[in-house]
This record gives structure tokens, C-alpha cells and sequence, in this order.
């Protein structure tokens, strides 16, 4: 079990470096996203503008058996990640931005930490098993999670603040990880307080790891 101990040290580290911190209530700021007719409306947040919290440069994580066993390259450019949901579609890149996180192989895992690419306070974190990982040896899930500001798409049937009709929707349907990219669907579920009730949509996520 130790990989997944290492594994989940490594990505709570970027994430706590990205500012991960939130909260259920969305953003002041919001616009509506359209789904199809089988699924609910749900006000979706706007950015609120700010910029994400992050760690200084020279804060960068101990070094442990993730950092010198798999190869952290990936292709050319910088590190990128796509979530639609709905209609809207939420974008991330480690182009200026300190304390990301982009390994395409992980024991097995392809783990995607990046704060959005507006610059505002939020990003996105993808962790996706490579074929034949097995969960309980890595101790990890699939799982998308999407930060705007105070509010949360989350795409984990393991994430404690869902409850039990919550847990039965919010989930990765398929994954494809294929050298540095990662493809995807899954359904989000984030808390409205505008009308105070959970809303889910479906969606899609891709990410790739440059250089």
C-alpha cells in the first residue's frame, strides 16, 4: 500500500500549493448552463476574478519515490486541461503558474493539477488510472474535480461532502489515458445555493502534460 500513500502525498501537496481550498456556495457571479432534457439545469458560477492562491516558486514538494521513479515529461508547450460541462467549458494551463502538477504516469496514474487558465480562482484536478492500475493497490479513483471560486463540479462518488442520491450520480463514466493525454466523460455535481439544491450535468475532460 505504500504507493498510495506516496501518490496521495504527492497530489495533496500540488493541491494545497494551488490553493484548493473551497467551499458549496457558488460564486456571487453566475450564468446558466443548458444540459439535455433528461438532466437538470444548474446555475453555473463565474469567476470572481481573483487570482488563485499559490505557493511561492522555491516551495516545491520534498522530493520522494514519485519524483525519481516515473517520467514527468510529456509533449511540447506547457501542461493543459479541458472540462465541458453543459454548455460551458472550463479551461487550465501551467503556462505562469507555480506548484502544477502534470505526471502522465504515476504508478499508474495519470495525475492533472492546473489552476485556470483566466487567471481566476479555481482549476482543475484529474486523476486517471492507466489500464490494469488497480485501485486498491494505488488507493486511488477515478475522479474530475472542477474549482470556480467557492464552488465545485466534482465528479467522485468517493468525495465525503455528496450525500448518498448525490454519491449514485456524481462519477467518471469512461477514461482513455493515451501517452501524455487523457480523455474522458463523466457526470458533475456541484451544490446551487441559488435554488438550494444539488444539480448534475454531464460533460467531458481531456488534459495534456507538456514539457
Amino acid at each position: 500500500m505504500r504507493r498510495g500513500f506516496v501518490i496521495l502525498a504527492v497530489i495533496s501537496l500540488l493541491v494545497a500549493a494551488c490553493g484548493g481550498g473551497s467551499s458549496d456556495e457558488p460564486a456571487s457571479s453566475s450564468s446558466t448552463a443548458a444540459n439535455g432534457s433528461d438532466q437538470p439545469t444548474a446555475t453555473q458560477p463565474g469567476d470572481d476574478g481573483g487570482g488563485s492562491d499559490s505557493a511561492s516558486e522555491d516551495q516545491a514538494p520534498p522530493a520522494t519515490e514519485a519524483d525519481n521513479g516515473d517520467d514527468d515529461s510529456g509533449g511540447e508547450g506547457p501542461s493543459t486541461a479541458t472540462v465541458t460541462i453543459g454548455d460551458v467549458t472550463y479551461e487550465a494551463t501551467s503556462d505562469g503558474g507555480v506548484g502544477t502538477l502534470c505526471r502522465p504516469d504515476l504508478f499508474g496514474i495519470m495525475a492533472v493539477v492546473l489552476p485556470l487558465a483566466d487567471g481566476g480562482d479555481g482549476g482543475i484536478e484529474i486523476i486517471a488510472l492507466h489500464e490494469g492500475t488497480d485501485p486498491v493497490e494505488v488507493e486511488q479513483n477515478n475522479r474530475v474535480t472542477v474549482k470556480i471560486g467557492d464552488f465545485d463540479w466534482i465528479a467522485d462518488p468517493e468525495d465525503i461532502r455528496l450525500g448518498p442520491d448525490e454519491i449514485a450520480l456524481s462519477q467518471v463514466e469512461s477514461v482513455e489515458v493515451d501517452g501524455s493525454t487523457v480523455t474522458g466523460t463523466a457526470t458533475f455535481v456541484g451544490r446551487d445555493l441559488t435554488i438550494r439544491e444539488w444539480v448534475s450535468m454531464t460533460g467531458t475532460f481531456e488534459a495534456t502534460c507538456g514539457e
